[in-house]
């Protein structure tokens, strides 16, 4: 008796887990659709952050693009949180704020004349490159990219974009501390630092 109870246990516990089998997303999708045919179709991959602004969307993203490209990508529309003058105007300007798949981080994108001239972020793109007071202090004014990225280790996160000028963000080895690096033309014009040791 006790043998049949295991082997019935067993049993149920083997058909769950075959019950709790996640379709494969590399596996094409049979239905019948009456006795004699079946339609095979590409598998579908959910997207955990549909509609929400990642990383790999930001990078994706580039000046001069229009709003309905932007939230193609995004796979959302952004909340207006700024607009000056009329629809049709060459200088007429939205600012768009866009849901992010961070806890504290955030994005908002500007389109003037219905083109993206800005996208900024704070905590959707980061960077594992940490730089130093004496790493900042080695990085002058006038540098290209290259030279900087060179003397840091790497790239730091893109915070904002707009034409031929980026600003990237680096954490500092301490507590707080960072810095930030603007470039335009790929030079660096300006940086600027606060708690690095």
């Amino acid at each position: 008796m006790k043998r049949l109870f295991y082997v019935g246990a067993l049993s149920a516990l083997l058909l769950a887990a075959c019950s709790d089998e996640k379709e494969d997303a590399t596996t094409p999708v049979i239905t019948q659709t009456d006795a004699n045919t079946k339609e095979i179709s590409e598998p579908t991959v959910k997207d955990d952050n549909s509609g929400k602004l990642t990383e790999e969307k930001f990078k994706q993203i580039k000046d001069g693009m229009t709003y309905e490209e932007v939230i193609k990508i995004v796979g959302a529309e952004g909340n207006v949180i700024s607009e000056t003058g009329a629809a049709g105007d060459p200088y007429h300007t939205i600012m768009y704020e866009f849901e992010t798949d961070g806890i504290l981080s955030s994005s908002t994108m500007m389109f003037q004349g219905g083109k993206l001239m800005n996208k900024a972020q704070f905590g959707v793109e980061t960077s594992d490159v940490e730089i130093t007071l004496e790493q900042f202090n080695k990085i002058e004014n006038g540098m290209t990219k290259d030279q900087v990225f060179e003397i840091l280790g790497g790239e730091g996160a893109v915070i904002s974009e707009s034409g031929d000028t980026v600003m990237y963000s680096y954490n500092g080895t301490s507590f707080g501390g960072n810095a930030s690096l603007m470039f335009q033309g790929g030079k660096l014009m300006n940086k600027s630092q606060m708690g690095l040791k």
